[in-house]
């Protein structure tokens, strides 16, 4: 073999594989094999476990009950929202429904300012969203829907209510659109659930492949949930439990019991108002954040965007 065709050769293999490898990287398929979460003291291991979600394919489902309030019908359901993050794919499906529960079609708060910060999710899509609940122009149950990809993002702040796992997008144009994403719009929608922090963890439980550990008192507590925007007076009875999958140290469950007396009033008034929060963490390795159902006109110019993203990121 002569020179010219050892060159050749090696240069239609180098030009196939970064074909190949761009073909991949385009398709979103990349090498994925995220280390799982490890610690000694429980402390270590429920933040690594709280950090591994931000690698790791997987859904959270989080729905929230309210155990007290002002408008003497508690408890009652509140809202449920939904997680598919895909991070091996980049892809991340956030769902977010809002029930016609006494605290939002309350009058002493429809009227009031900031009323949107009693969301008991830290995420200022979520707040966003609570803007939308307390006006009267949408009806309940309201479902806001935010799909994130490379380059590209899909939402829609009143969706219909998600059945049978399938999320759906309006079928009007109206709130639904194709942008270009940020880079930002999944740690968006994803956000934390436990902070770092330095107290103490006790056992509370161990069982079944699990083990389960509690923080609990105001000063406790504040350190390692991400606070609310709501204005807080005071602490009640918090606690926050956490279970982890002993094989693995992933996150299995979270529940956790927020008690606060808050302030929407500017001093004038006080309120109680106590959330239990429960997200069950599952399909480890295995989600898929799909591309909710519905039309949506992509641009050209958002095609090509999400293509040199790809391409531009790997």
């Amino acid at each position: 073999m002569n020179r010219r065709t050892l060159l050749a050769g090696a240069g239609t293999a180098i030009l196939g594989a970064a074909t190949g490898y761009g073909s991949l990287r385009v398709a979103d398929v990349r090498p994925y094999d995220p280390a799982l979460p490890t610690g000694d003291a429980p402390r270590e291991r429920i933040v690594a476990a709280a950090r591994h979600r931000h690698a790791v394919d997987h859904r959270a489902t989080t729905r929230v009950r309210v155990l007290e309030d002002w408008t003497s019908e508690a408890p009652y359901d509140l809202d449920v929202r939904r997680q598919w993050h895909e991070h091996s794919r980049r892809r991340h499906l956030h769902t977010l429904t809002t029930f016609a529960a006494p605290l939002t079609r309350n009058d002493s708060i429809a009227d009031e300012a900031d009323r949107e910060f009693v969301t008991p999710h830290q995420l200022l899509w979520a707040l966003f969203h609570y803007n939308r609940v307390y006006s009267d122009s949408y009806d309940l149950p309201l479902t806001n829907v935010l799909y994130v990809t490379d380059g590209t993002m899909l939402y829609d702040f009143d969706a219909p209510t998600p059945e049978d796992g399938r999320v759906r997008i309006s079928k009007g144009d109206s709130g639904t659109d194709v942008v270009a994403d940020d880079d930002n719009a999944a740690r968006a929608i994803r956000g934390d659930f436990v902070r770092p922090h330095r107290t103490d963890w006790t056992k509370t439980a161990e069982r079944d492949g699990t083990v389960t550990y509690r923080v609990s008192g105001p000063d406790a507590y504040a350190q390692v949930v991400p606070l609310p925007f709501a204005p807080i007076s005071e602490f009640g009875d918090c606690w926050i439990e956490v279970t982890l999958n002993r094989e693995t140290g992933r996150l299995q469950r979270i529940v956790d019991n927020r008690a606060l007396v808050v302030d929407l009033w500017e001093g004038a008034v006080e309120k109680s108002l106590t959330y239990r929060i429960e997200t069950e963490f599952d399909q480890y390795g295995d989600a898929t954040a799909r591309r909710p159902i519905g039309p949506v006109d992509r641009s050209l110019e958002s095609r090509a965007k999400a293509l040199l993203f790809d391409l531009m990121t790997y």
